[in-house]
């Protein structure tokens, strides 16, 4: 499994801590490097404009710069291309939100772009995304687990078994439209007519 850190708020929360310690390597965004390196862990390999990264962290990390100067992608996207150029597919995303708010809607956007091409989720310190780029999806819930759906396209369509507000082809015209959901089962069932969907599970439980 690889960690993709982005520069957003360093993860506090226990359950994205232990996926961090769990990782086969660490890909850092160049801003994240810094606080990786606090926490006590090296970065495997730093990717983007490198405009972010400290004159001591790339004199010491310089065989693991990955320099892509273009302006077309963020560095989170030039991250992600990198992760896939090596075929790793078994990604999560950490430190993705947090300071600014356009930038966690930018990552989310992102996160759908590349849910064809890997197993992705981002982590933040209140839950987790999952990005399907396929239909029926299967969540990994708990019952009482809050559920939130997106689609960066209107047009979609979504249905849904194991739900506490009924899903029945209801159209995703707005990003708020499907939020605030709850499972009612530990396997509830996504189907949708056109991909990715977004979905937020939060670590909170209700009864």
């Amino acid at each position: 499994m690889t960690i993709l850190l982005a520069s957003g708020d360093f993860p506090r929360h226990h359950i994205p801590l232990q996926f961090l310690a769990r990782a086969e390597r660490v890909v850092c965004c160049d801003g994240a490097v810094d606080a990786l390196i606090a926490h006590g862990r090296e970065p495997d390999w730093i990717v983007g404009d490198l405009d972010s990264i400290s004159a001591e962290s790339r004199a010491r990390f310089g065989d693991r710069l990955i320099h892509d100067p273009s302006q077309d992608d963020n560095d989170l996207a030039k991250a992600f291309r990198f992760c896939l150029s090596r075929d790793w597919r078994d990604i999560v995303l950490l430190g993705a939100s947090g300071k600014r708010e356009d930038h966690l809607l930018g990552n989310i956007a992102v996160l759908a772009d590349f849910a064809r091409d890997a197993n992705i989720q981002m982590i933040t310190d209140h839950g987790t995304f999952h990005a399907f780029a396929t239909s029926p999806a299967t969540l990994d819930a708990a019952p009482g687990q809050q559920v939130s759906i997106f689609s960066c396209d209107a047009e979609t369509r979504v249905s849904g078994d194991g739900f506490k507000f009924p899903l029945d082809n209801l159209r995703l015209r707005c990003w708020w439209t499907a939020t605030l959901n709850q499972a009612l089962v530990s396997a509830p069932v996504l189907r949708f007519d056109r991909g990715p969907l977004i979905v937020f599970q939060s670590f909170e439980i209700r009864a």
